[in-house]
């Protein structure tokens, strides 16, 4: 039977312990109960998920990019972009590169053979497992009540937005809480697995892979490399047979890279996509800003504990990134 004790500000009886609400029940004048707070997380999760509405007006979202890398994956149109271009034109869908490795492409191969719509709400519906499954994962890490963490996630509006836009990034905050988890419980293999797999988002990957090396953990270093080298094993298949894929890869993206920050300038949330939104600022100043960020917290990273310094990591990406989304900081 769970212990109780008393909410002397607000009169109730409140668990204590592990079970314990984390969050003051006072604000000044403003009361605020654990059922309020409870109906507020309610209300963003719904508000958020509005715009998934709109979503077959939209084209739906960025869904259709992977719905055509399944629907191409093995063959020479996925990363030749005039090919993938024309197979996407073909099937009365937005011409645009595939931009993340070629392997990645195969966890879309089933739902290419689905009408785009259809798949687009399974992929929604997946998601959302992933959210509730990072509220599960943050009660683990932080040693908080389940029912609030899995309520909380739900509220953390850049979660929802991904899946409003046909994205994936909740299964990047799932690999990367899933590292954090296995640190905390001294898990090497895991914390390579779980590094290794988040590689499909470089740009999210790369610097947990830093902080391994920072704290010298070696063992999971090498199966996250491992993890990575089978990844590009994989890519190789599905660029069909295409051992240079990476530079096809960068062929195709790289020309964009400028107009996609443009076209995505409200979306930035990184140090360096803001500054370099400002008129009149030397492009390599923004990138300067997140090296200087990156020094100053090197010394923390190295002495925190390592849950806490993990968790760092993953915000100094979302700040230091050279391109980062909002939705990505789910």
């Amino acid at each position: 039977m769970q212990a109780l004790s008393a909410g002397s500000e607000q009169g109730l009886e409140l668990p204590s312990g592990r079970y314990a609400w984390p969050l003051r029940t006072r604000l000044w004048l403003v009361s605020l109960p654990p059922q309020r707070i409870r109906l507020w997380w309610f209300a963003l999760a719904v508000v958020a998920l509005l715009p998934i509405a709109n979503a077959v007006n939209n084209g739906w979202g960025d869904w259709s990019a992977f719905w055509a890398a399944g629907g191409t994956v093995g063959s020479s149109s996925l990363m030749d972009s005039r090919l993938h271009a024309a197979w996407q034109v073909a099937h009365a869908l937005p011409g645009d590169p595939w931009r993340y490795p070629p392997a990645f492409a195969y966890l879309f191969w089933p739902a290419s053979a689905l009408p785009v719509g259809l798949s687009f709400a399974i992929n929604a519906g997946l998601m959302l497992a992933m959210v509730a499954l990072a509220g599960v994962l943050l009660s683990r890490i932080f040693d908080l009540q389940r029912d609030m963490t899995v309520r909380l996630a739900f509220a953390w509006t850049p979660a929802l937005a991904a899946i409003n836009m046909g994205q994936n990034a909740p299964l990047a905050v799932v690999l990367a809480l899933w590292a954090i988890d296995a640190l905390r419980r001294d898990s090497q293999i895991e914390v390579g697995l779980a590094s290794g797999l988040l590689m499909y988002k470089p740009t999210l990957g790369l610097p947990l892979l830093g902080f391994l090396v920072l704290r010298r953990r070696w063992r999971s270093l090498s199966t996250a490399l491992a993890v990575v080298a089978a990844g590009y094993l994989l890519s190789v298949a599905a660029a069909a047979g295409d051992w240079l894929w990476p530079v096809a890869w960068w062929d195709g993206i790289q020309p964009l890279l400028s107009g996609d920050l443009v076209f995505n300038a409200d979306k930035t949330i990184s140090l360096p996509g803001l500054l370099g939104r400002v008129p009149g600022v030397p492009s390599w100043l923004p990138y300067v800003g997140g090296a200087a960020v990156v020094l100053l917290a090197l010394r923390g990273l190295v002495r925190a504990p390592v849950v806490e310094a993990a968790s760092a990591v993953c915000l100094l990406t979302l700040v230091v990134g050279p391109r980062v989304w909002s939705y990505e900081a789910g």
